[in-house]
């Protein structure tokens, strides 16, 4: 079982996309997940954050997905 405690380990960004990196520590050892995000602006002007993605940020999601797997393959015991 995983732990609670999450570290960032790093991240990357296209356009109006990120993915983040989160090392975790399981029974064998550390291992890495990833989450993605996309913030806007609301109606009001107030930052949020979505994990939904229109036709425009897909090629970005795109770029930052293989960004993140390139990074955690390297990261990654064999």
């Amino acid at each position: 079982m995983a732990t609670t405690h999450r570290k960032q380990a790093t991240a990357f960004r296209c356009g109006n996309v990120n993915a983040a990196i989160w090392e975790n520590t399981g029974e064998n050892g550390p291992f890495f997940s990833v989450s993605f995000s996309r913030p806007y602006k609301d109606v009001e002007g107030n930052w949020k954050v979505s994990s939904s993605y229109g036709l425009n940020d897909l090629d970005a999601l795109s770029f930052v997905t293989e960004m993140a797997k390139d990074w955690v393959r390297g990261y990654s015991r064999p």
